[in-house]
């Protein structure tokens, strides 16, 4: 039974798995000449013991952490409208989930698992940091259209 769908087409077959390789693409100018220089630099604030999994789930973390500051302070993000106090300005930065691959390729434990939990960790990262980024700009007051 679990040979139909996506098993079938040998995407999550085990030799399919043994040769997935993650290969970073810098093509923009600020990922090549700003960020990955400091990505660079904030890795190696992390010493070599610490798994790459133990930082991905380090910056979910800080993510939730902001995203429950943000709701103690404002649950129904009236901010600039009725005079609710905000949640403090340090709660928008998070670099985290950006570093975790650096730390998987320096420490040789990149691997197929790593990585789906990194995805996944990814794609409720950029859900929570959305809420955050929409209160922080006020798109929720001001909308384009």
């Amino acid at each position: 039974m679990w040979q139909s769908g996506i098993f079938s087409m040998g995407y999550l077959s085990l030799p399919a798995l043994k040769n997935l390789k993650s290969i970073p693409i810098k093509v923009s100018l600020v990922s090549r000449y700003l960020l990955t220089p400091y990505w660079n630099w904030f890795i190696k604030l992390f010493p070599l013991t610490i798994t790459p999994n133990t930082i991905t789930l380090l910056g979910l973390c800080i993510v939730a952490f902001n995203v429950i500051t943000l709701l103690y302070y404002d649950p129904l993000y009236l901010t600039e409208k009725d005079g609710a106090v905000g949640p403090p300005q340090w709660i928008y930065f998070t670099c985290a989930h950006s570093i975790c691959s650096k730390q998987a390729r320096r420490t040789g434990m990149a691997g197929p698992l790593g990585e789906m939990l990194n995805h996944g960790c990814d794609a409720l990262n950029t859900t929570l940091e959305v809420v955050l980024a929409v209160h922080r700009t006020r798109f929720d007051q001001y909308p384009l259209l």
